[in-house]
């Protein structure tokens, strides 16, 4: 594909997620107007993703991985997002990498609730994402309460994993690091070793997190050598 095709590409596919925020509804007509691009190119792309009269969560997450793919800004693209589109393009873009994903983590420790947004595991990293749809930076007081906020699912997630595996044979060390996912550009991509990564930036912070995880806030659990994030995560919910 040409770099004019991409740009056309990108430029329909931000057209229809905007358009689309309020309402489900597929216009062509609409789209070209919006996108300065002829309505026989629109219909198209629209058969191309196979959009008939409406487009469902499913089809718009596809969507904005596909304009993000095409070179249309990340940041762009998650501001035409609702907050459970926006994780879920989050967990799609770490599946792509090879990262398993478990969503809305839920569990309890020492009569503490906790909540995780996002759990991403490749066998060695287990990455705790808190998924902020804010559209702009936040206050020094609220950036301070999410690092504190962190903290704790942190480390409870750490020792009741510990607690759960301890018994178990055939253990492998690996690495829980907590990040936060924001829609904006954070001033601070480092706050007492918290990463704070932009949607539109997550595959390059991933490489430099993969490579200097060790220099981050993380902690180090045991956890059984053969299992997968879900069989790991699944006796959390019997925590009380």
């Amino acid at each position: 594909m040409t770099s004019s095709s991409k740009i056309i590409m990108g430029k329909i596919l931000e057209t229809i997620l905007k358009l689309t925020m309020e309402k489900d509804e597929i216009d062509p007509r609409k789209i070209a107007e919006h996108s300065l691009i002829p309505e026989s190119k629109v219909s198209e792309i629209l058969d191309e993703f196979n959009l008939k009269n409406r487009i469902s969560f499913e089809q718009r997450v596809k969507l904005a991985l596909e304009a993000i793919r095409f070179g249309v800004d990340g940041e762009r693209i998650s501001r035409y997002l609702d907050w459970k589109e926006f994780e879920k393009l989050a967990a799609e873009a770490f599946m792509e990498i090879g990262y398993e994903v478990y969503g809305d983590l839920r569990f309890k420790y020492e009569n503490k609730r906790h909540q995780v947004d996002l759990l991403a595991y490749n066998g060695i990293l287990m990455l705790l994402v808190d998924c902020k749809h804010w559209k702009k930076p936040p206050s020094p007081s609220e950036e301070k309460k999410m690092i504190m906020e962190q903290e704790r699912r942190l480390m409870d997630l750490r020792d009741a994993l510990n607690i759960i595996w301890k018994a178990s044979r055939e253990l492998r060390e690996i690495t829980l690091i907590p990040i936060i996912l924001t829609i904006y550009e954070p001033k601070k991509k480092l706050f007492r070793g918290h990463m704070f990564i932009s949607v539109g930036k997550l595959m390059g912070a991933l490489e430099y997190l993969e490579r200097s995880y060790y220099k981050l806030r993380n902690e180090e659990v045991k956890v059984p050598r053969d299992l997968g994030l879900s069989e790991l995560i699944k006796p959390l919910k019997k925590l009380k």
